[in-house]
């Protein structure tokens, strides 16, 4: 992968670890944030006149629904911040 070959080269040239993973795991960490942001939204709140949406079920272990809705996935995924910081000052 080219981003691990240009990791390597920045860090041979004398960058900081934390000056790489920090960066990238803000990224990432933001990536997902709008992706359940967005489920949680249940439609694409950028488009007008669109009847249709979408919902998160909770399931079983056989895969069939639990007739429960996930709600609020974006801030479980605050809680989820190993920092302990709930996803905030993700540059530091």
């Amino acid at each position: 992968m080219e981003q691990v070959a240009a990791g390597r080269r920045l860090l041979d040239a004398g960058a900081n670890r934390d000056d790489l993973v920090l960066p990238a795991r803000a990224v990432a960490y933001e990536a997902v944030f709008s992706a359940v942001d967005e489920l949680d939204c249940g439609g694409d709140v950028n488009v007008s006149g669109v009847d249709v949406g979408w919902v998160v079920m909770e399931s079983g272990e056989d895969g069939a629904s639990a007739g429960r809705p996930l709600a609020g996935l974006h801030e479980d995924l605050l809680t989820m911040d190993p920092s302990g910081r709930d996803g905030a000052d993700l540059w530091r």
